[in-house]
C-alpha cells in the first residue's frame, strides 16, 4: 500500500450503499472527510477518513461515491477500520 498524498480535510457528500437481506440500500451523508490517493495491489485507490460523527451504517457500507475537487469518484470499500479519535478509515478500490 502505497499513499501519495493527503488533502486538507474537506466537507463531502457520500453517496454510500450497503447489502441487506431485502437487497441494496442507498444512503446520503455530509461528512468531513481527508483524502489520500495510494495504490493497492498496482491498481489506484483512495483511503477516506471520515471524521466523527460517523453516519449510520457508513462502516457496513460496501460501495461509496463523491465529487472532490470537482472530480467524481466511485468505488468499492476493500477495507474499514475505526479509529482512535472515533472516526473511521475507508480503502476504496476504485472502478
Amino acid at each position: 500500500m502505497n499513499t501519495r498524498y493527503r488533502a486538507l480535510s474537506a466537507n463531502l457528500e457520500l453517496d454510500y450503499v450497503r447489502d441487506t437481506f431485502l437487497g441494496p440500500v442507498a444512503h446520503r451523508a455530509q461528512c468531513q472527510v481527508q483524502v489520500a490517493t495510494m495504490t493497492l495491489r498496482g491498481c489506484p485507490a483512495l483511503r477516506l477518513h471520515v471524521s466523527p460523527p460517523i453516519p449510520a451504517k457508513l462502516d457496513c457500507a460496501h460501495s461509496v461515491a463523491f465529487t472532490w475537487e470537482g472530480r467524481s469518484y466511485r468505488g468499492v470499500v476493500g477495507d474499514h477500520s475505526k479509529c482512535g479519535d472515533g472516526g473511521l478509515n475507508l480503502i476504496l478500490e476504485l472502478r
